[in-house]
C-alpha cells in the first residue's frame, strides 16, 4: 500500500511522554501484517531524523520515499485529548508537494508541510485538519474514493451540520466519494456507500491512549478496503478494533490475532447521532486560573462529544454571587441530581468537589473522575465507593461518556 503522511515528533506533557511517529510512520507501521504487499511512504522529514526513520522503516518492513524539510514538524500535546500546538510555526509555509505518487490503494494523509499529490484504483482520504481541503482541489485522482472524516472535517466540507445532509453531500456534491466513514469518537461510526448506511461500534477499553488513533483507524480501514479489497463495512469494523486494541495497548503492528482479541476484553458500543444527549455534571475547584483552565477545558471537550454539561461556575456562578451557602449547596445538590453522572477533577483534595462526589454516590449516580496523580491509599472513600478514576484525562472523557449513555 501507498501512504502518504506525516513523520513527526510528538511531545505529551500529561501524561507525560513522546515519540517519534506521525500519521504516515504509524499507518505504515500498524499495517504491517495486514497488507500483503510492502508498504511505501511518501513524507517530509529534516536530514537530522533521517536515521531515525530508516531505522523504524526496517523495523516496521516499509519502504521510504522522502522530501526535505528544514526542520521535521513536532506535536505538543498538553494532555492525551488535547488539541497540539505545532512547532516550527512556520512548517505551514513549507508548501512541499510531493507528486507523480500512483498505485492501485492509496492511504492519503493531510501534511502540515505541504499536499501530496496522489492517484490511485481505490484510494483513501483523511485530512487531518481543521480546515480541510477536498480531495480532488491539488490534482487528486481515484477510481473509487473512500473518505475518512471526524464530525469536524464532514461539517466543513460538506458545508452542512447534520448527519444525514452530511453524509449525502459527501456522496452526491463535488468531492463524489463512493465510501464515506463518520467517525464520532467514544459514539463509534458511521459507514456511507451506496446503497447503505451503517452503524460502526466503538469497542470499549478501560485505559484510551487518544494520540494516534485516527491514524491507526485510517490506516487499517485503507489496508483492508483499499488493498485487500474487503467491503467498506468490514474493513471499518476491523479498523474499529484495531483502534480499540492501539488505545489500550499502544503495540504496533497490529495483527489480524491481535484484532481478534479484542472481541474477547471489549464491549461494543454504538450510540445513535439521535440519542437523547447525557448529561453531565462536572465538578471541580475553580479557584485559581489553573483550576478554572482545567474545568473550562473538561467542559468543552465532554460536550464535543455530545454530553450535556452543568457546571456550577458557569451555571451557578460564585458563592459570592449568594446570600447564603445554603443557597449555594441547594442549586448544586439538584443539579447533580438531575444529571446522569458526575465527572470530577480530583486534584487539589477540594472538599467542595468530594462532598458532591459522596451525596451522588449516596444518590446512586455514577462517578468518573481524573487525577493526575491519584494516591489511592488518601482517597480511600473515593475509590472504596464504586467511583471509577483516570490517571489521564482521554481515558477519564471516554468511559464517562460511554457511563453516562447507559
Amino acid at each position: 500500500m501507498i501512504i502518504t503522511g506525516g513523520a513527526y515528533h510528538e511531545l505529551c506533557q500529561f501524561p507525560s511522554d513522546s515519540a517519534f511517529f506521525g500519521s504516515g510512520v504509524r499507518a505504515a507501521a500498524a499495517t504491517e501484517g495486514i497488507v500483503s504487499s510492502r508498504n511505501q511512504l511518501h513524507t517530509c522529514i529534516a536530514a537530522e531524523d533521517i536515521e531515525t526513520l530508516k531505522t523504524y522503516a526496517a523495523t516496521f518492513n516499509f519502504d521510504i520515499h522522502t522530501t526535505e524539510i528544514p526542520e521535521t514538524v513536532t506535536f505538543d500535546y498538553l494532555h492525551n485529548h488535547s488539541h497540539p500546538t505545532l512547532s516550527p510555526p512556520d512548517a505551514p509555509d513549507y508548501g512541499r508537494k510531493l507528486s507523480g505518487i500512483n498505485g492501485d490503494a492509496v492511504l492519503r494523509f493531510g501534511l502540515v508541510e505541504g499536499t501530496a499529490i496522489v492517484s490511485g484504483e481505490r484510494v483513501v482520504y483523511d485530512p487531518q485538519s481543521a480546515d480541510p481541503v477536498p480531495f480532488d482541489s491539488n490534482g487528486s485522482t481515484a477510481d473509487e474514493l473512500a473518505l475518512v472524516l471526524n464530525r469536524h472535517e464532514a461539517e466543513q466540507l460538506a458545508g452542512e451540520d447534520d448527519v444525514e445532509s452530511i453524509l449525502t453531500d459527501l456522496m452526491a456534491g463535488t468531492t463524489g466519494a463512493d465510501v464515506v466513514v463518520l467517525k464520532r469518537g467514544a459514539r463509534g461510526a458511521l459507514v456511507k456507500t451506496a446503497s447503505t448506511t451503517t452503524q460502526i461500534p466503538v469497542f470499549q477499553t478501560e485505559s484510551v491512549w487518544g494520540i494516534g488513533s485516527g491514524d491507526v483507524f485510517s490506516a487499517v480501514f485503507a489496508g483492508e478496503w483499499a488493498e485487500n479489497g474487503e467491503a467498506a463495512v468490514d474493513a471499518a469494523l476491523t479498523a474499529s478494533k484495531a483502534t480499540a486494541y492501539y488505545c489500550r495497548h499502544r503495540h504496533l503492528p497490529i495483527s489480524r490475532e491481535l484484532i481478534g482479541t479484542v472481541t474477547n476484553s471489549a464491549s461494543s458500543t454504538f450510540i445513535s447521532p439521535d440519542a437523547t444527549p447525557p448529561t453531565i455534571y462536572l465538578a471541580g475547584p475553580f479557584f485559581d486560573i489553573g483550576e478554572r483552565y482545567v474545568v473550562e477545558e473538561v467542559k468543552h471537550i465532554l460536550e464535543s462529544e455530545g454530553a450535556n454539561v452543568i457546571s456550577p461556575v458557569h451555571d451557578f456562578g460564585r458563592a459570592a454571587d449568594y446570600d447564603s451557602a445554603e443557597e449555594v449547596a441547594k442549586q448544586d445538590l439538584e443539579a447533580i441530581e438531575r444529571a446522569d453522572l458526575v465527572f470530577a477533577l480530583l486534584d487539589h483534595l477540594d472538599s467542595g468537589t468530594h462532598f458532591e462526589l459522596g451525596y451522588a454516590r449516596k444518590t446512586g449516580i455514577p462517578v468518573v473522575g481524573y487525577a493526575n496523580d491519584f494516591e489511592t491509599g488518601s482517597e480511600t472513600m473515593i475509590s472504596g465507593s464504586g467511583c471509577e478514576v483516570y490517571e489521564d484525562l482521554s481515558s477519564a472523557i471516554f468511559n464517562a461518556i460511554w457511563r453516562a449513555y447507559v
